[in-house]
């Protein structure tokens, strides 16, 4: 597959129960079967209260969720992190952790993998391994607040690798350009609003719960339409040939 700038719509899409999950329910948006990814994986999952991830690691991968609906845990390294609504959390390669839904109400998540994970064994394991190292803590971060473009998951926040996280909002008719990456793949989520994207000459329109997903070296603006507002997230996954291991 070539990729080209694609919007997805996860209602238009199949569910699957993920391995060494309870009570989950995933909508993969983002990967090689869907828009030609090879950086970067994107999911929808719907996790019924009390269940989730039962205990493993990435160790080539790195992991992070955004929770959309419900509240939720994670257990890394003895230390137990409470993660709301509107919050990320991000699992670094090798990080031996678990997750399980605390609200009555199901859990919803975006979950993010750079590079794919594709549901392959051999990217996960269930048992801790001395020879598997956790490249760095994981963490919850709030998603940021301020209008335009910021940082959440990268280098400089939580000393990620291989995949980037920003916060965007748009106030009405204001105008984002969205730069170029030669080195990595992007994907547009909105969570609230309206938004109006020209992509590699193409022109998209999106509403809450949409994805845009373009491909290395494409340019992109995007543009919030008088009387709406929007925000959303820019996830990044920078190619295997360009990250540093």
């Amino acid at each position: 597959m070539n990729p080209v700038p694609t919007l997805v719509k996860a209602a238009d899409l199949a569910a699957y129960s993920p391995a060494n999950h309870t009570g989950t329910s995933n909508v993969r948006v983002i990967g090689p079967e869907t828009v030609g990814a090879t950086a970067l994986e994107v999911l929808i999952g719907t996790i019924v209260k009390s269940h989730g991830a039962r205990p493993h690691a990435h160790p080539h991968l790195e992991q992070c969720a955004y929770m959309i609906a419900g509240t939720g845990e994670s257990e890394a390294g003895g230390r137990i992190e409470s993660i709301p609504p509107g919050s990320w959390s991000y699992v670094p390669a090798g990080a031996f952790h678990t997750f399980r839904v605390t609200s009555d109400e199901p859990g919803q998540l975006i979950v993010v993998y750079a590079p794919p994970y594709g549901e392959n064994p051999a990217h996960t394991i269930t048992e801790p391994d001395p020879a598997v190292r956790a490249r760095g803590d994981v963490r919850v971060l709030a998603a940021a607040t301020a209008s335009g473009c910021a940082p959440l998951i990268g280098r400089d926040t939580v000393g990620a690798q291989w995949v980037e996280v920003d916060a965007v909002r748009l106030g009405e008719g204001s105008t984002l350009a969205w730069p170029a990456r030669r080195d990595a793949e992007q994907v547009l989520h909105l969570e609230h609003g309206h938004v109006e994207a020209r992509a590699s000459g193409q022109r998209f329109e999106l509403v809450a719960g949409d994805f845009l997903f373009r491909p290395p070296g494409a340019d992109a603006t995007l543009r919030c339409p008088t009387g709406q507002r929007a925000s959303g997230f820019l996830i990044k996954g920078r190619l295997p040939s360009t990250a540093s291991h």
